[in-house]
């Protein structure tokens, strides 16, 4: 048996973190008269642990010469790698445009004549630029392992249509007059598609990948379709215009029911009649809007202090604003603000299949811990109800998976309906009975004449209240 008299000498022990960032050392005191660790003791134990990097020499004398036994003393710590910077593009042109409208006088006409639809650019303009990353700096372990930062991303920036790089060959210049704009990701130049009178049989339908002007009328049976903007200075029969920006018409749409529109951004008209149009953004009329079906991303806005919305379905995701709203012949207009009838019905059946889904999935649960508890209890358990746990098992599995499928496009729709939480139906002069005003899920149908009103949405029920201001 070992004398417990002996003499101990000390030693020297050392811990490494983890992630190697760290290194400590602790003194074990001597005993019985043994010989206290030594300064060259502790270097060589960090050396043969391979701690070789940033190393605390003041510590670790201290720690030595002071006697600091028996509790760990950090004495070396790594370097963090730096990140770098990515590199980036700059373009010297609009990449997105964002029609809007301004507002001349009190009377709400819509200035026509300055909204920048296109950006026109000489041969030799400066488009795009395209700048390099910085790189980080290593880092290092205690042990010298090289920490590397992360990796910098490189942007591509790829010459479009009619375009060119200078000799530097980060910078990107027109190669001839046009517009300048985003085609398939890259900087282009499109030419503008002018016709000087009406689209008729002397013309012919349209398709352009660019912008369109058309000086005159779109008439009766014919298409315009466009990649960029359509500016048309006359008015719109019952045609097809597809625009992938914006529709600007100086004049009206006189639609007798075969008239159809599409712009992946704003349309802008004088008046709309007859017609169906669809924006992804917001469709704004400065007269009226009459027996019409119009869709709205964002906004549908009369913008005339007195312009009316007579008859029709209309319905936008953030706002629906007139003067008047119907007539005196009560003539059924709908205002529908939210999501449209079939989103909302698809919203109901993904509820309705997430509830029976989550029912499900407690009944197992309750059938797993009761399994659990049988084991738990080293109960007898048959071969026939094992198979059966087995399959339920499975089935758990296979519906949580389809839970959380749900769950995430349940997410979708809800946050379709979080746009709403600032919407309005607004009329600025007045609401006539055989108006109907849904926002979301509620409807509220307008029986009596209503002066300046705002509807919104109280305790779960559309209602009327004044309009002030």
């Amino acid at each position: 048996m070992e004398n417990s008299t002996d003499p101990i000498d000390g030693t020297c022990s050392v811990v490494i973190s983890e992630d190697g960032m760290n290194a400590w050392i602790t003194l074990s005191s001597p005993k019985n008269g043994g010989a206290e660790v030594n300064l060259e003791k502790v270097n060589k134990t960090l050396q043969d642990n391979g701690v070789t990097v940033n190393i605390n020499q003041l510590v670790v004398e201290q720690t030595v010469y002071l006697k600091l036994w028996d509790h760990p003393h950090l004495v070396a710590t790594g370097t963090e790698p730096e990140e770098g910077k990515d590199g980036f593009i700059e373009y010297f042109f609009p990449t997105v445009v964002d029609l809007m409208p301004v507002v001349e006088s009190d009377d709400g006409k819509v200035d026509f004549r300055n909204l920048n639809l296109i950006h026109n650019v000489k041969k030799g303009e400066l488009l795009a630029q395209r700048f390099p990353p910085e790189e980080g700096k290593t880092g290092q372990t205690v042990t010298g392992k090289v920490i590397y930062p992360p990796k910098v991303n490189t942007p591509v920036l790829v010459a479009g249509r009619d375009t060119v790089f200078d000799s530097s060959g980060v910078r990107l210049m027109a190669a001839k007059d046009g517009h300048a704009c985003m085609s398939e990701n890259k900087p282009s130049i499109i030419s503008l598609y002018t016709v000087q009178h009406d689209v008729n049989f002397g013309v012919g339908n349209i398709d352009f990948v660019g912008n369109v002007q058309i000086k005159g009328d779109v008439k009766a049976g014919f298409s315009v379709r466009a990649g960029g903007d359509v500016e048309i200075l006359g008015m719109v029969e019952a045609a097809q215009v597809y625009a992938e920006g914006n529709i600007l018409i100086k004049n009206g749409i006189f639609g007798a029911g075969k008239c159809h529109l599409y712009a992946g951004g704003n349309i802008v008209a004088k008046y709309v009649e007859n017609a169906t149009l669809k924006a992804l953004k917001d469709v704004i009329v400065n007269d009226s809007i009459s027996r019409s079906h119009i869709k709205a991303g964002g906004k549908i806005k009369v913008n005339n202090y007195k312009g009316d919305i007579i008859g029709g379905h209309l319905e936008a995701l953030e706002e629906i604003t007139a003067g008047v709203f119907g007539s005196d012949l009560h003539v059924p207009t709908e205002l529908e603000l939210g999501i449209e009838p079939k989103f909302r019905q698809e919203y109901v059946e993904l509820l309705a299949k997430f509830g029976e889904k989550k029912k499900s999935l407690l009944a197992l649960e309750g059938y797993i811990n009761e399994y659990k508890n049988y084991r738990e209890n080293k109960k007898d358990i048959s071969e026939s109800y094992r198979r059966t746990m087995n399959e339920r098992l499975r089935s758990y599995s296979g519906l949580r998976n389809d839970i959380l499928a749900l769950e995430e496009n349940l997410k979708v729709f809800e946050d379709e309906l979080a746009k709403l939480d600032h919407g309005t139906v607004k009329a600025t002069q007045k609401v006539y009975p055989g108006v109907k005003v849904t926002i979301v899920k509620n409807t509220f149908e307008v029986e009596a004449e209503l002066g300046r009103t705002m509807f919104i949405i109280d305790k779960g029920e559309v209602k009327p209240v004044p309009l002030r201001g």
